[in-house]
């Protein structure tokens, strides 16, 4: 059974005995979901107003149809385009205006992990549900979807998600499985987040993505989740490809200057990316919600250029017209 199929079956459990929030409630009235947090959230039925300050929850909620209820977002939900219609009401999950949260009184209200406890509160004081959630580990994607599906009552529409996801993850995995690679001949990925030498170990979404498209995680076996590795750490491990993680606001431009100061590190000067090249600048958008098989199938054209035999491009514009009716030809998502 392929990857992704074992994936989904290791959830199916959890899906249907609350683990990731299942509890049913009378169509109409409320639905009660458990969020990231462990927390039981009850969200009055219909929802009417969503604010979300993430944009891979922002995705979510626009590939289940149901952007025009969105009336604030984060400044980073810039995608699917037609996301920036929405006003801008904070920055992101970590720093939000409460005066503003509270005037708008949405029905319900998206954010990510950065959202502390202390504004949950007062948000639930004014009646807003507040749902915590991460899009980032590919593991929860099914039964988050599943949850947001149920709280819009778009049940259907969730079951079509998922379904998309698990068709497109198999037709990668397939491909990375006709390489047949062994461990040694896996090429050698060293992975940046967001600020110099800050990686990420076995159990990340990022190990998975890195490994189910066919490479090797230099950190894997750090002992934490997000380790920061040393210049010779690196260089010692030489890898064969660098993949720089970037925010999806990042121009063009802003991505070869980070190329190019990457290069020119010296403890990197001798590893076999920066000599062959093979240093790529990436946005996170294809890997923090509903994109990320068509950001497995572009790693996969990374670490193997002459040998990967999907079209990651045509991939990516797939997935994006079936989520959400659009696509961007224009913007750049890796670079080079």
């Amino acid at each position: 059974m392929k990857l992704a199929a074992l994936m989904l079956v290791a959830l199916m459990p959890l899906l249907h005995a609350g683990g990731l929030g299942e509890k049913a409630a009378p169509a109409g009235q409320a639905v009660t979901v458990r969020d990231y947090l462990g927390r039981e959230v009850r969200v009055g039925l219909p929802v009417q107003s969503i604010v979300s300050l993430n944009s891979g929850l922002s995705e979510i909620i626009a590939a289940l149809g149901f952007a025009h209820r969105l009336i604030g977002r984060d400044s980073f939900s810039t995608f699917p385009p037609s996301l920036s219609r929405v006003p801008v009401t904070a920055r992101n999950s970590s720093a939000p205006n409460m005066e503003t949260l509270i005037a708008l009184q949405a029905d319900l209200l998206l954010a990510d992990p950065m959202f502390d406890a202390g504004k949950i509160a007062i948000l639930e004081k004014q009646g807003m549900a507040v749902i915590v959630e991460s899009t980032s580990n590919p593991r929860r994607l099914p039964g988050l979807v599943e949850n947001l599906g149920r709280v819009l009552q778009a049940e259907a529409r969730a079951a079509e998600l998922n379904a998309l996801l698990l068709e497109l993850t198999d037709r990668v995995s397939a491909a990375v499985d006709a390489l047949n690679l062994g461990e040694e001949q896996r090429t050698a990925v060293y992975f940046e987040s967001r600020r110099r030498g800050q990686s990420a170990s076995e159990g990340s979404g990022h190990d998975y993505f890195i490994r189910t498209a066919g490479g090797r995680n230099i950190a894997a076996a750090q002992p934490v989740e997000y380790p920061l590795l040393s210049g010779e750490f690196i260089a010692m491990a030489n890898p064969g490809v660098i993949i720089r993680r970037v925010s999806g606001d990042a121009s063009r431009k802003e991505m070869a200057a980070m190329r190019e100061e990457i290069m020119g590190r010296p403890s990197l000067k001798s590893t076999d990316a920066v000599l062959n090249g093979r240093v790529h600048i990436v946005k996170s958008d294809l890997f923090i919600a509903l994109r990320y098989p068509a950001g497995m199938a572009y790693y996969a054209a990374l670490f193997y250029p002459n040998t990967f035999s999907l079209n990651p491009v045509k991939l990516h514009e797939e997935i994006t017209q079936k989520l959400f009716g659009e696509w961007c030809p224009d913007e750049t998502f890796i670079y080079p």
